[in-house]
C-alpha cells in the first residue's frame, strides 16, 4: 500500500452498522412481544425452534433468530456496498457508541414502559 492510498476500512462500518441494526430489530420484535401478547410469542417460538433448547426459554428464542438474521443480513449487504471504500471510523465509532448505548438502554423496562405510557401491574 503507498503513502497515499487509505486504507479501506469500509468493512468495520458495515460490521458496526450491522450490529446497531441487529440490536435494533430484536428490540423492535421484544417490544412487539409485549404490545401483543397473544400473536408475536406464538410466531417468534416458532422462528426460534431450530434452536437447541428453544422450550426452555420461550419466545427468546425468536427474538434472537431475529436479531441474528438481520445482523447477518444487513452485515452482507453493507459490507458489499462499502468493503472498497475508504471511511473516517472517528465519527462512525461514536455514531457506534451511541447508537449502542441508546439500544441498550432501551432494553430497559422502565424506559420503554415511560416511552410508551405503560404503567406497571402488580400482582
Amino acid at each position: 500500500m503507498s503513502e497515499k492510498q487509505s486504507p479501506a476500512t469500509g468493512e468495520a462500518v458495515a460490521a458496526m452498522y450491522a450490529v446497531l441494526f441487529g440490536l435494533t430489530l430484536m428490540l423492535a420484535s421484544h417490544l412487539w412481544t409485549l404490545a401483543e401478547p397473544f400473536r408475536a410469542p406464538q410466531l417468534l417460538l416458532k422462528l426460534g425452534s431450530w434452536i437447541p433448547g428453544w422450550w426452555g426459554i420461550g419466545a427468546y428464542a425468536g427474538k434472537e433468530t431475529v436479531g441474528l438474521l438481520s445482523w447477518l443480513l444487513s452485515w452482507l449487504f453493507l459490507h458489499v456496498l462499502l468493503h472498497r471504500r475508504a471511511c473516517t471510523l472517528k465519527p462512525h465509532f461514536y455514531i457506534f457508541m451511541v447508537g449502542f448505548v441508546l439500544l441498550l438502554v432501551g432494553y430497559w423496562p422502565p424506559v420503554y414502559h415511560a416511552v410508551f405510557g405503560w404503567t406497571p401491574t402488580l400482582p
